[in-house]
């Protein structure tokens, strides 16, 4: 079964979170574990007895909410898992995501971690770094499950393995998808590989209803922002090759006017690191070294000279 790993902060916009993984694990369908961190500095004499307080608050909220917009049979297959820790949120994810093999983390865009408050999206921009699996930042307010999908990304530089792990939500995510690749009006000469590119990339992908869009602007946050407006698109997945560029998405600027695209949820997909080839004996890191050696060095064998 699929997991969902769902950040609790037991502040009103939480409950919106919970509410939007508890639609998705019904439709997945996945299990849901539940992750509350308190903070070191809140905990009382009793540290045992405190978390355990705080675990029966968390399974009060969600015997509240299992049922909130959700009928009494869905409500019911929905199995959760708790966990409750001392400590701060990124202290504790990447182990969590690990030991529970998580699909996907879903936390809110106002997330509040180690009892400390920062401006939208920065404490989820942090835990982006820290984990491998997507993670679904969810603003406040209730909302249904997306209707329709934008996926915006420079796809002439996407890393590979980005895509396999999109195509694993399909199932969560049955919409219709839009790629859309931005380009400056001084890149037109490479709009033929531009094109390419995104064509590449939407036959890699499953979605039945899949359309590539290649669109000129020297602004392409603000263009991904209209673009998602103009289409009345419910979830905007990126792919951000650093954390600057993500930090840029949430961006006081951009939160503060209420700019379309932190109004819905963002799905940020991480590419895997490549761990380095570990020799186990003598013969073997020879034998990498030379296939290193190789890899370096023109093969001046192969070209047609002529």
């Amino acid at each position: 079964m699929k997991t969902i790993l769902v950040p609790i902060d037991h502040t009103t916009a939480a409950e919106h979170t919970l509410a939007y993984a508890n639609k998705l694990a019904v439709r997945w369908p996945a299990e849901v574990v539940l992750l509350y961190c308190h903070p070191d500095s809140a905990l009382t004499s009793a540290p045992a007895a405190e978390l355990a307080r705080q675990e029966q608050r968390l399974r009060s909220l969600v015997e509240r909410l299992r049922y909130q917009q959700l009928t009494r049979q869905d409500g019911r297959r929905i199995q959760y898992r708790y966990r409750i820790l001392s400590g701060c949120l990124h202290d504790h994810v990447q182990q969590e995501v690990m030991q529970h093999s998580a699909d996907l983390l879903v936390m809110g865009l106002e997330h509040i971690d180690c009892g400390q408050q920062a401006a939208p999206g920065n404490h989820a921009a942090a835990i982006t770094e820290l984990v491998t699996c997507p993670v679904l930042v969810v603003p406040p307010g209730r909302r249904s499950l997306p209707s329709r999908l934008v996926f915006a990304a420079d796809f002439s530089t996407l890393n590979p393995s980005l895509l396999p792990r999109l195509s694993a939500l399909q199932e969560a995510f049955p919409a219709p998808l839009d790629l859309v690749q931005f380009y400056p009006p001084t890149e037109r000469p490479r709009r033929r590989t531009f094109k390419q590119a995104l064509t590449k990339a939407a036959a890699h992908l499953p979605w039945l209803m899949l359309a590539p869009h290649l669109v000129e602007d020297d602004a392409p946050l603000e263009g991904t922002s209209e673009f998602c407006a103009r289409n009345q698109a419910q979830l905007l997945i990126i792919a951000p090759t650093s954390h600057e560029q993500l930090l840029r998405y949430f961006d006081s600027c951009h939160t503060t006017t209420r700019a379309y695209h932190t109004q819905i949820p963002v799905l940020v997909l991480r590419a895997q690191e490549r761990q380095p080839s570990v020799a186990c004996c003598d013969k073997c890191a020879e034998r990498l070294a030379l296939a290193n050696k190789k890899s370096i060095l023109p093969d001046y064998h192969s070209v047609r000279w002529a």
